[in-house]
């Protein structure tokens, strides 16, 4: 069993110079999901009232080798609910980093009375899987995450399927195409995403909030988002299907955001169009791959990745600490 050697180690409340140590340590932690200092620092300054977020960092000789902080999301938003990040230095394992800050970040949440918190973690990484269980946290959600090659991909393959799909009427379009500064097609593709995301699956123990137009345009509206590659299927005056792509900080690399459909409009090849459209288009442009995620219990959404030749990387995994109430 792996033993924990201590440091000497300074804690103190984050500050706006830290983004890119925290990006790099973020970064080497998990890798399917990079970040840049920029995109970390936009997720901060989007946070809404009233949810909460306060980080630290923690430095060894003046080097941060680690960081933590609380936070609560605007989509699952419950005031004495709240999502813990404890990362550290792969170069410091095993130091007691993680126990201080996870410490700290504990008591600092308990003034607010919560009844749950959790974390995230790579059910590969055994050390971090470790520390969750042993603090009492409970997996309660798994959710992989697949990489294709464009460059093993043939649309061609799957033409037929998406001139079935056009053959019944429906326009698969993409904001470029509809008018990316309209502002009906950003309020039809809120209102199919409101449609969609009721069977989006999020962990058990979560409740989705309302969220307006406002917050989920300042979300959506990023410049991470390739409008020409924000896809959507038209029927009529009705957005029924949707699937984005997104820019990556890794070279080459795009990352798919929401891709669904309207339950009225299921099991008409709809989705399987999209990914398409939306992965013909990465190709075109030079892409190497794209990168997206699925809970593991989302059988639609795999059978279709499965199809297209994404492969599955090590699963992400939700783990849940809840308190008596």
């Amino acid at each position: 069993m792996q033993t924990e050697t201590s440091i000497k180690l300074a804690v103190r409340p984050f500050t706006a110079d830290d983004y890119a140590d925290i990006t790099r340590l973020h970064n080497a932690n998990f890798p399917e999901f990079s970040m840049s200092p920029d995109e970390f620092q936009l997720d901060d300054s989007q946070r809404v009232e009233p949810c909460r977020l306060k980080r630290w960092v923690a430095e060894c000789d003046g080097r941060i080798v680690g960081f933590a902080h609380y936070e609560q999301m605007p989509q699952t938003y419950h005031p004495r609910k709240f999502q813990l990040n404890i990362t550290v230095d792969p170069e410091f394992y095993g130091r007691g980093i993680g126990r201080q800050l996870y410490d700290l970040v504990l008591g600092e949440v308990q003034q607010f009375d919560p009844i749950a918190v959790d974390e995230w973690t790579r059910s590969d990484m055994t050390w971090r899987v470790g520390f969750l269980e042993r603090r009492g946290f409970v997996e309660d959600m798994r959710m992989w995450t697949s990489e294709l090659d464009l460059t093993e991909f043939d649309p061609g393959q799957y033409a037929a399927e998406v001139a079935a799909v056009e053959a019944q009427g429906i326009q698969l379009r993409t904001w470029a195409d509809l008018g990316s500064e309209d502002q009906s097609v950003h309020q039809r593709s809120y209102e199919a995403w409101l449609a969609i995301r009721a069977d989006i699956p999020i962990p058990p123990n979560d409740q989705r909030t309302e969220t307006s137009f406002d917050v989920w345009w300042t979300r959506t509206s990023r410049p991470d988002l390739l409008p020409e590659g924000y896809f959507v299927a038209v029927a009529g005056e009705q957005y029924v299907g949707v699937s984005n792509l997104w820019h990556s900080p890794v070279a080459g690399e795009l990352r798919t955001g929401t891709t669904g459909v309207r339950r009225e409009w299921r099991r008409r090849g709809i989705a399987l169009a999209l990914k398409v459209r939306s992965l013909e288009f990465a190709k075109a442009q030079g892409y190497r791959c794209v990168v997206t995620e699925n809970e593991t219990n989302n059988r639609g959404m795999i059978a279709i990745n499965d199809r297209l030749g994404f492969v599955k990387r090590p699963a992400y995994v939700h783990y849940l600490k809840t308190f008596e109430t």
